[in-house]
């Protein structure tokens, strides 16, 4: 009766006006009729995305890339049981073995004929693995005992979201230029050793179809501009900084003068970094200024809020997952009574333009809606995919990458920070100083920019990684990159190497006081660790509008690592061209 249902529905669909969307409805019905050792399909979903990207760098005004690419990327995956018990969740979910005919990337010139071919090879490869995995999957059963009964996949209404593809076209020239003229900046800054430009730009369309009836086609565009640099302390200590702008479309990015002036900035603060004191070891107030305090919301919240469900494993080898901070906290208060946290997908900035989390449809074919997270400082909700999890059944839409055992991961979008009581950002500053000499402290800190998407490079994240996880905490938090000390008369001074040590989400509750003034912070986020920029595969836009905020005591201190040897020859002049 089930099969004979979804067949119906995809049968039943309106006339879908897009060829690849057609093709998948035609391949998604006949394929409900394939069957192995007893086994039949009860679920299956086509997606593709198919676009193009230009990417393009430069140094010292010099270019180093600049191409541009096409493809097509198909994404397909066959559940066989049921909704109760399926081939899914297990160690064993997609481990394909035998040989393969199908294509991980198509033609980019297919037609409707080709379409339907790499679709049956697929689906033929993907639902042969389903089978052996479900196998697999009993007999491990027989050998556990599951503290909880969880079903594999929550069942979804069907959902029709069909959007017009905009017309953009690149432009290689005007890119190339400007990477190439804002590279050129840094060679007024001798100190920074290395530094680049990086442009990408991609035009995408996702297509998404399953046997329930859903059909998706949504425009996936993305420009980021990316400015990274590099310097060295007269210790041997590195040092590093960075920019990043993200939009749906290149004129969405700010404009040359604003970048000019970004860079400007950034650069003078590595430089003098360089000859900035050590940090030592604090626990006190910590004012978390602007753009921080949207990193560390982001990583506080982020991952905490998805919680995640160990796949069945053999006896004796479970699978470790990092846990929630949050899980059980359902009704608890996280943060301060006069704080409410909202995941809107459909938020908009004060001048009506869409903010960078923004989107129509989760990659599992669920339509999101805006989703209260805390409210009076109280936990509401979690991001949620159809992956049922301990207290929750059905998806909430926040299936925004792939994630791993057949399951999506769960991310946000927009997350908005809200502060009903709150005081100007220069009276925050004012109450920061007020509190330390209350407690008899010689200075505050102030964090002004965090690490985070981490810009390290692999081999330094690792040992990042290895130093954080040192400093206490299952989810630690990632390096801050610009940290003042603060006086009691107000006085600055620019401190280096400095981490915080068992910095988490319990935090929050101790929040003193935050701005009237609120700041928009768009990133990259991906699966990864610190969503190191680069790693993962797959990326997804966010964004976090937050007040600056004060916390009542944080712990920093400073790591003790080996630092590499300083070079001994001085580099070469850089002579800045006419």
């Amino acid at each position: 009766m089930l099969l004979v249902g979804a067949a119906s529905v995809a049968k039943g669909q309106a006339k879908l006006d897009d060829p690849i969307l057609e093709a998948m409805r035609d391949e998604l019905d006949r394929s409900l009729r394939l069957r192995i050792a007893g086994e039949t399909p009860y679920y299956i979903e086509y997606a593709l995305e198919q676009g193009s990207n230009l990417n393009c760098s430069a140094t010292l005004g010099g270019l180093l890339l600049s191409r541009t690419s096409s493809y097509r990327m198909p994404r397909v995956q066959v559940r066989v049981g049921n909704y109760d018990f399926d081939n899914t969740n297990c160690v064993y979910t997609g481990m394909v073995r035998g040989a393969r005919f199908d294509n991980e990337n198509w033609p980019l010139e297919a037609d409707n004929n080709q379409i339907r071919q790499d679709l049956w090879l697929a689906t033929d490869r993907n639902y042969k693995a389903a089978v052996e995995t479900l196998s697999l999957k009993r007999a491990a059963m027989k050998n556990i005992n599951q503290a909880e009964k969880l079903n594999d996949f929550a069942k979804q209404a069907p959902a029709l979201k069909i959007l017009p593809i905009p017309k953009l076209k690149f432009d290689e020239k005007r890119s190339n230029d400007r990477v190439r003229s804002l590279s050129a900046l840094f060679t007024a800054y001798p100190k920074i050793l290395d530094s680049r430009v990086e442009y990408e730009e991609g035009l995408a369309t996702a297509y998404f179809g399953n046997t329930e009836g859903t059909f998706a086609r949504t425009p996936e565009n993305l420009v980021s501009l990316r400015v990274r640099a590099e310097a060295l302390a007269a210790d041997g200590t590195p040092l590093r900084d960075y920019l990043t702008f993200h939009a749906f479309e290149a004129v969405g990015l700010p404009s040359d003068a604003q970048l000019t002036a970004a860079i400007h900035e950034m650069a003078k603060r590595l430089t003098d970094l360089c000859d900035a004191p050590l940090g030592e070891s604090y626990s006190g107030p910590v004012l978390f200024e602007k753009e921080a305090a949207g990193q560390l919301l982001a990583q506080l919240f982020g991952g905490n809020l998805s919680p995640l469900r160990a796949p069945i494993s053999e006896p004796g080898r479970p699978v470790n997952l990092p846990p929630s901070d949050l899980e059980g906290r359902i009704g608890s208060r996280i943060m301060p009574e006069y704080f409410e946290v909202t995941d809107d997908p459909f938020a908009k900035d004060a001048q009506g333009r869409r903010l960078f989390g923004c989107y129509e449809i989760d990659m599992e074919g669920v339509i999101p809606k805006a989703l209260p997270i805390v409210t009076k400082g109280t936990l509401k909700n979690f991001f949620l995919t159809r992956q049922p999890v301990r207290g929750f059944e059905g998806s909430n839409g926040r299936a925004r990458l792939p994630g791993s055992f057949g399951a999506s991961s769960a991310l946000m979008s927009n997350l908005i920070v809200k502060a009903n009581e709150s005081v100007p950002l220069a009276q925050l500053k004012a109450k920061l100083l007020e509190t330390i000499k209350q407690r008899n402290k010689p200075y505050g800190i102030i964090v002004r920019k965090i690490d985070f998407p981490s810009s390290a490079s692999i081999g330094e994240f690792r040992r990042l990684a290895s130093m954080l996880q040192a400093g206490g905490g299952t989810r630690p938090v990632a390096l801050p990159l610009a940290t003042y000390k603060v006086y009691p008369d107000g006085r600055e001074e620019l401190i280096r190497g400095m981490r915080f040590r068992g910095l988490a989400v319990r935090a929050m509750r101790d929040i003193l006081a935050a701005s009237t003034e609120t700041h928009q912070y768009d990133l990259l986020v991906n699966t990864y660790p610190l969503a190191l920029m680069g790693a993962g595969g797959f990326v997804t836009g966010a964004t976090v509008v937050s007040p600056s905020l004060l916390f009542d005591e944080v712990d920093m201190d400073r790591p003790q690592e080996e630092r590499p040897s300083a070079p001994v020859v001085p580099p070469p002049p850089i002579e800045i061209a006419k």
